[in-house]
């Protein structure tokens, strides 16, 4: 699904999603699914759902790729990075991963779109 092709070559949907890749995956082989997923963002939009910071540990992640997501009075919030995060990122004083272990991965509320 991630890589495909037709009569050799690459055919990609416009969007590929994938809901926590890294259940089944041993924590070593995060590393390869993130290649596999950078490869394909190439070709496809991918969209990535994922609570594990062994797949965020990667420093080459870029802040502008991630989203933060939060429940709060019963309605999902999903927008990027707080500020704070995104300092945190630019400045590489944590990887996205650590951030996630330190529950500090939040959605920035000037960005969140309350439906208003």
């Amino acid at each position: 699904m991630l890589f495909q092709f037709s009569n050799g070559h690459r055919r990609g949907a416009s969007l590929v999603g994938f809901e926590e890749p890294e259940a089944a995956l041993h924590p070593a082989a995060a590393g390869v699914l993130l290649g596999a997923l950078r490869e394909a963002s190439e070709a496809t939009q991918v969209l990535v759902t994922s609570y594990s910071p062994d797949l965020l540990d990667d420093e080459s992640i870029e802040t502008s790729s991630l989203l933060a997501v939060a429940a709060n009075g019963g309605a999902t919030q999903i927008a990027p990075i707080d500020p704070t995060g995104r300092g945190a990122l630019r400045d590489r004083l944590y990887t996205a991963g650590e951030l996630l272990r330190l529950d500090q991965v939040c959605p920035d509320p000037k960005l969140v779109d309350n439906g208003r």
